[in-house]
């Protein structure tokens, strides 16, 4: 199919990620492990390309600290020789009202979701600059950067503020030929989410408000991740993509 052929990619994968998760684009994530891989010419994209660097999928990154996250670009470069794509996804979230909410927890949510938006989309544009201009940054937000639930005070604010990074992001990365687009996943099953939806009562609850009728999988992701990141898309960016089963909708 040829969408991500030859392209480097910079992707950041949750500690918590599963095997299938990772499939598709080779990976998907957020904080905690750096996953560098290159897509090789005609092959397909049903799997991970083998010449994904499988160590990769074990190095640490705090995106909190900018050190580690310039370094982690760098590394990409020096093994691939440059940057075209990166998928950038927060991912930690803390219930509580907004009494409750413990400053300390408050700063940990934004310095992971926003912050480590905002550092590992400077390193990565800085780079796609040096090498000539181009590429495509991919910031994962969520259906809550658009709506708020009870009890998730900073994830909500961490995902608003992500969308609003992306446009400005955009705005600002344009005259150097880089795209900067945001998908905003609906619920769905992860790492984080799991023991959440382990609940009955709250997984019928959700999934009644979903009109497609099930919580949504990582795996419905992968389509809208490879558009962005391919030269499909050459003409989108400080757009969202949303893929919620129509939970905005209702």
């Amino acid at each position: 199919m040829g969408r991500v052929d030859g392209k480097v990619a910079l992707v950041a994968v949750p500690v918590a990620a599963s095997a299938r998760r990772r499939r598709g684009f080779g990976a998907r994530g957020c904080s905690g492990r750096v996953r560098r891989c290159r897509r090789r010419r005609g092959r397909s994209n049903g799997g991970a390309d083998p010449r994904c660097r499988r160590p990769g999928e074990r190095d640490p990154l705090d995106v909190r600290d900018r050190a580690a996250v310039d370094a982690a670009v760098a590394a990409t470069v020096r093994e691939f020789g440059r940057l075209d794509v990166l998928l950038d996804c927060a991912g930690v979230s803390h219930g509580g009202t907004f009494f409750d909410l413990d400053h300390s927890d408050w700063e940990r949510v934004i310095a992971v979701n926003l912050t480590g938006m905002f550092h590992l989309g400077q390193a990565a544009a800085r780079q796609m600059v040096r090498q000539g201009g181009g590429g495509s940054i991919i910031n994962v937000t969520s259906q809550l950067a658009e709506v708020a639930r009870p009890e998730r005070v900073a994830y909500v604010a961490s995902k608003g503020g992500g969308r609003s990074l992306t446009h400005a992001m955009a705005l600002d990365l344009a005259a150097h030929g880089i795209r900067v687009n945001a998908i905003a996943p609906g619920p769905t099953l992860t790492g984080l989410t799991r023991a959440s939806y382990a609940d009955p009562e709250r997984r019928r609850a959700t999934i009644a408000q979903i009109p497609l009728g099930r919580l949504g999988d990582p795996q419905d992701l992968v389509g809208a991740i490879l558009f962005l990141a391919s030269d499909e898309s050459i003409w989108a960016t400080g757009s969202t993509v949303t893929v919620d089963g129509g939970y905005n909708a209702m």
